[in-house]
C-alpha cells in the first residue's frame, strides 16, 4: 500500500459485525511471518466487506492460481494494522429498504421460508467459502468426485453423530423434520465448522477457489454469529452458546442483555464455589431443562447467596433488607417445596427468580471486590 494511499477514499463497508472483523484481523496480524499471510488478508477481507475486491484496489498482490507461489510483502500487513489502528474507517453495512419493506411489507413480503429451508441455504452459502472441510468439502475437478459422493457421505456421518437417519442436504420433502434433529445438526455443524484464511484459484475445469489455512476458532464465531441471526429472524428462543461447555450448544435465549450477565457469571474460574454459579446457570439454561431442573438450578443459586450472606448484609443493603431476597427463594416455591404462602404462581415466574438471582451474585461479586 503505497504512502500516497487514502485509506479514507475506500468504501470499508463490512458485512460482518465490527468487532467480530477486529477480533479476527488481529489474530492474523499475529501471522505477519507466516508465508502465506498476504493471501490470508486478501481471503479475509474479500469475505467480510461488501466489495470483494478492496485488498486489490489497496494495492496488495493477489494469488490468482493454485500453482502460484504465495506472495509476502507489506502492503497487506499496511492495510491490515492501518484498519485496526483506525477503526472509524469500518462502516457497519445497512441493506437497502426498497417500498415493500419501508410501507410496512404486503402478503409476498410476509411469506417467510420455513427456518430448516433458510439454515440449509446458510449452509450452502458457508460450504461455497469451504467452512466445512472435513464433512461437507467442495473437493477438486482433479479428484473425479461428485457432489452426490460429498452428500451420500455427510448423510451418513451427520446420521451417526447425532443418532438419527438424516438425509443430507435437505430437500424439499425433508424440510419438515422435528426441531430436535433439526437442531441436533445445527449442534453438529458448529462442532465443524473450520474458517479458511487464504485461497487460491483453480481455473482448470472451472474448478475454483481452493481454501486453505483453516481455523477452527474462527470457524466457531463465524459460524455461531450466522446461526444466531438466523435463529432471531425466525423468532427461536435459542441461540449457540459461545462460553465453556455451552459453546456450540443452543441454550434458551431471554432477549435482552441479562443474558451478557449470564454469560459473565458461567465464564469463572474452576474452584468449587464458582463452579456451583456454573453449573447452576448452565442447568437453567439448557436447551432441554424442564421446570424440575430450573427449580434445581435456582436452588444451587440460594444455596450460594446463602453462603455470602453476611457480605450483603455488610455491603449496600439497610440492616435486615437483604432478608427480602431469601424470602424469594423460601416462599416461592424453590428451596422449600410444597406447603410454603406462594405455591400458586406459574412457572413464568421462574425467570424473573433465575435473572434476580444473578443480579444479586453480580453484587456479591462487586462487594466482596469493594471490600478486599
Amino acid at each position: 500500500m503505497g504512502p500516497t494511499v487514502n485509506l479514507a477514499d475506500f468504501d470499508f463497508s463490512l458485512r460482518w459485525p465490527q468487532e467480530l472483523f477486529i477480533w479476527e484481523a488481529g489474530r492474523i496480524a499475529a501471522l505477519r511471518t507466516k508465508e502465506t499471510f498476504t493471501n490470508m488478508v486478501v481471503c479475509l477481507f474479500s469475505e467480510a466487506f461488501m466489495d470483494g475486491d478492496i485488498a486489490e484496489q489497496l494495492g496488495v498482490p493477489l494469488t490468482r492460481n493454485v500453482f502460484d507461489q504465495h506472495t509476502q510483502g507489506s502492503e497487506a500487513a499496511d492495510a491490515l494494522n492501518a484498519i485496526i489502528k483506525d477503526q472509524s474507517l469500518l462502516h457497519k453495512y445497512e441493506p437497502p429498504r426498497y417500498w415493500l419493506e419501508r410501507q410496512g411489507g404486503t402478503s409476498a413480503v410476509a411469506r417467510q421460508k420455513p427456518l430448516s429451508k433458510a439454515f440449509v441455504e446458510l449452509i450452502d452459502e458457508m460450504r461455497e467459502l469451504d467452512y466445512f472441510p472435513k464433512v461437507l468439502g467442495k473437493g477438486c475437478v482433479d479428484d473425479g468426485g461428485s457432489w452426490g459422493e460429498v452428500a451420500r457421505t455427510a448423510s451418513a456421518e451427520i446420521s451417526r453423530a447425532i443418532h438419527v437417519d438424516v438425509a443430507w442436504p435437505l430437500d424439499e420433502s425433508h424440510l419438515s423434520i422435528p426441531d430436535d434433529v433439526l437442531y441436533a445438526v445445527v449442534e453438529y455443524l458448529h462442532d465443524q465448522a473450520q474458517r479458511p484464511r487464504s485461497r487460491s484459484l483453480h481455473s482448470y475445469g472451472d474448478c475454483g477457489w481452493h481454501y486453505a489455512d483453516h481455523n477452527k476458532e474462527s470457524g466457531g464465531v463465524v459460524y455461531r454469529w450466522r446461526v444466531n441471526e438466523l435463529l432471531e429472524r425466525y423468532g427461536v428462543a435459542l441461540r449457540l452458546g459461545s462460553k465453556g461447555s455451552e459453546k456450540g450448544r443452543l441454550i434458551r435465549h431471554a432477549g435482552f442483555r441479562l443474558d451478557v450477565l449470564a454469560d459473565e457469571l458461567s465464564d469463572l474460574s474452576a474452584d468449587s464455589d464458582e463452579r456451583l454459579v456454573n453449573d447452576a446457570i448452565q442447568l437453567y439454561r439448557a436447551r432441554s431443562s424442564t421446570t424440575v431442573h430450573r427449580r434445581a438450578a435456582l436452588t444451587q443459586l440460594a444455596n450460594y447467596l446463602e453462603k455470602h450472606r453476611q457480605t450483603l448484609k455488610s455491603g449496600e443493603f439497610a440492616k435486615g433488607d437483604e432478608s427480602d431476597l431469601f424470602n424469594i427463594f423460601n416462599n416461592f416455591a424453590i428451596r422449600h417445596g410444597k406447603g410454603v404462602q406462594k405455591e400458586d404462581y406459574g412457572d413464568e415466574f421462574l425467570d424473573w427468580i433465575f435473572w434476580t438471582s444473578l443480579g444479586a451474585i453480580k453484587l456479591v461479586k462487586e462487594l466482596s471486590q469493594r471490600m478486599a
